[in-house]
């Protein structure tokens, strides 16, 4: 063999070693890096939040409720946060929501100062236990789910799990798995990727009213992700722009959080549908069991 092809032949093994090593890392970290799974150090609630914890597999998952004190909670946004966020940050928003209107939301496992491995399976069975909770805490309340960006895809899917009175996406997608590609585009993301958040087709049963906002400017999830899934949907999708906003901003504006609660408000009061729920699923993809599966 000529020392040409040898050089050849090592550079190709040394390629496709480094494509082994980079997509084994992405196999082994994808939730942490599709979730940016971060803790966060221990801080005191703000004045008027209250704190809700149930337990998960290593540890607990902790969510948060607020409504104004002596206020009586007509109507409530459940918020189903972004990639990373902060939502003890998101919580000083509360202050711009009317009179009559609740708040509750919670850190997805091994973020902020829940416990736990992150996870598809997990982030969807959390967030339809605490609406359960809420449930209870807040009978006869009107209750309206909030999803922004990673976390519209849990609201679609707890939409087939639950009822509640409509639905809200900020900044939607239509498949993670086709977002991500964009991103790692050398990578077989559907043979490595577990997390799918297929939104495109978990919409196809939800049958709440719905709303979508989107950023005049996203980078992040562009336009066209958002609107193949509107394009989707098996019913009416109001859809508005938030002029002046990003992926980011987007929720830091007033406006925004007056949107959402002038939307909710006026939903008519909806009967519960006749067609059975599917339940959610007992166990997560390591095998662990989720929390509602204690509950059935």
């Amino acid at each position: 063999m000529s020392s040409l092809m040898r050089r050849a032949l090592a550079a190709t093994l040394v390629t496709a070693s480094g494509f082994a090593c980079y997509w084994t890392y992405l196999t082994v970290n994808q939730a942490r890096l599709l979730f940016d799974a971060r803790r966060r150090p221990p801080r005191d609630l703000p004045d008027g939040i209250v704190g809700y914890s149930h337990l998960v597999p290593g540890g607990v998952l902790r969510g948060y409720i607020y409504h104004a004190p002596g206020d009586t909670v007509r109507d409530l946004l459940f918020y189903l946060p972004g990639r990373g966020e902060d939502v003890l940050e998101t919580l000083q928003f509360a202050r711009w929501l009317p009179s009559g209107m609740g708040f509750a939301t919670f850190d997805y496992r091994g973020l902020g100062h829940s416990d736990g491995q992150p996870s598809e399976a997990a982030a969807v069975a959390d967030a339809s236990q605490f609406l359960l909770h809420l449930r209870r805490v807040f009978p006869g309340t009107r209750a309206h789910v909030v999803g922004r960006s990673l976390g519209t895809g849990v609201a679609i899917q707890l939409a087939d799990l639950q009822d509640f009175e409509s639905l809200q996406l900020i900044t939607p997608y239509d498949s993670m798995l086709e977002l991500v590609r964009q991103r790692f585009p050398l990578v077989p993301l559907r043979q490595l990727m577990r997390h799918h958040f297929d939104s495109i087709s978990h919409c196809k049963k939800v049958v709440q009213s719905t709303k979508v906002l989107l950023a005049e400017s996203d980078d992040v999830v562009p336009h066209a992700c958002s609107e193949r899934l509107v394009a989707a949907w098996p019913g009416p999708v109001t859809l508005q722009t938030m002029h002046g906003t990003d992926h980011f901003t987007i929720v830091e504006r007033e406006e925004t959080w007056l949107t959402l609660c002038d939307f909710a408000r006026q939903v008519q009061h909806a009967p519960l549908p006749d067609t059975p729920r599917t339940p959610p699923p007992d166990h997560d993809e390591a095998g662990v069991p989720l929390p509602l599966a204690r509950f059935r």
